[in-house]
């Protein structure tokens, strides 16, 4: 006599197909973000919109103060958006999206050294000498 709860197996499930160039990873639609101040809101952002596609390599430039990174910050999942939306690998981000990482340069970085140099010392930092 079988056990009938043997015979009862958990679905496989193959884990999703990587994005082949081309497709589009992230689109950010309409995207607002305000901030509550003394004064009344700033808004930040207002409208933006954007999509990345797989293979791209894309730059963000802009005044300081304009937006840059709370826009990446939305990007990251690190903080919502005040209004609009953003979807991540084809679903609406909730939280901190899996597989992007963010480095902030205005605290991590030696002004005073190269790039390379700032690279290296974040690896001696970790126990990973610097190349000779």
């Amino acid at each position: 006599m079988q056990n009938p709860k043997a015979a009862t197996a958990a679905p496989i499930q193959t884990p999703p197909m990587p994005p082949r160039l081309g497709d589009e990873i992230l689109r950010v639609k309409d995207v607002c973000r305000g901030f509550n101040k003394t004064q009344g809101e700033l808004l930040v952002l207002d409208d933006a919109n954007l999509s990345l596609r797989e293979g791209e390599i894309v730059g963000l430039l802009g005044r300081s103060g304009s937006g840059k990174s709370t826009l990446l910050r939305i990007i990251a999942g690190l903080i919502e958006p005040t209004d609009g939306e953003v979807t991540y690998m084809g679903k609406p981000l909730a939280g901190p999206a899996e597989g992007v990482a963010m480095v902030f340069q205005t605290f991590a970085l030696f002004p005073w050294l190269t790039v390379l140099q700032n690279v290296e010392a974040g690896l001696e930092a970790q126990g990973v000498p610097a190349r000779e």
